[in-house]
């Protein structure tokens, strides 16, 4: 009898202790979870706290873009005339830009320097009235300026015959003019039916020299002497 009691009661006793473990377990947890909550709470609160740096150094380029909104803009443009003396507005940008040199492509007379225009896409020299228009419009300096615009030789670029020297005459050479020798007694020439046909020439011809004409050479008969003129005494 004693021996049943006694084994009733270990039972009852593991049984209690079951219990008590589980119930421990069980506790256990909850309070681990109530402890670590406050710390993640904490944490997550304190977050502000930690990004403040990372707030001062981005607070930089806010300075730096504020600072680059009183930074003086850049001329704006519409036309020529709103841009200074030797440059030109450009359309696509609207920004004021320095005029185009002699043989630089062009879209318009205004992007050329003064002296210049665009033709075929280039700036060239401009025709005799607008170079004397221009040349007319520059301050007068010494004495001894004129001198040297006429004692250019041959080969050398000009704008009219009288820059060239005696015997020469500013013609036409591919899409610039240089100075050429005016054509003597024999020499081909060339004969233009049409008025204005002189300027189309990519390699232009002096005329004839003083007391010559270009005329057809009769001497040789055919249809290839007919198309050949040489300067002949008028």
């Amino acid at each position: 009898m004693r021996y049943i009691l006694t084994e009733k009661n270990m039972r009852n006793m593991l049984s209690l202790l079951t219990v008590v473990t589980v119930y421990l377990a069980v506790w256990g947890g909850i309070t681990a979870d109530a402890q670590v909550g406050p710390v993640l709470r904490n944490s997550i609160r304190h977050l502000p706290a930690a990004s403040s740096p990372s707030d001062a150094v981005s607070a930089s380029p806010r300075v730096t873009g504020t600072a680059d909104s009183h930074a003086p803009a850049s001329p704006h443009c519409a036309a020529d005339d709103e841009c200074k003396l030797g440059e030109f507005c450009n359309g696509s940008r609207g920004v004021c830009l320095s005029c185009r040199r002699r043989r630089k492509r062009c879209a318009r007379d205004g992007m050329c320097c003064a002296g210049n225009r665009c033709i075929n896409g280039v700036c060239q020299p401009a025709d005799t009235d607008a170079v004397g228009a221009v040349d007319a419009a520059q301050p007068v300096g010494n004495t001894d300026e004129p001198s040297l615009t006429v004692t250019r030789g041959e080969g050398e670029t000009c704008l009219r015959s009288s820059d060239c020297l005696e015997g020469l005459c500013c013609a036409r050479h591919f899409w610039s003019r240089i100075c050429k020798p005016v054509l003597t007694e024999g020499q081909v020439c060339t004969r233009h039916r049409r008025k204005g046909a002189h300027s189309l020439e990519i390699f232009q011809r002096c005329d004839c020299g003083s007391g010559l004409t270009c005329r057809g050479q009769r001497e040789k008969p055919g249809a290839e002497s007919r198309n050949l003129h040489t300067c002949q005494p008028r």
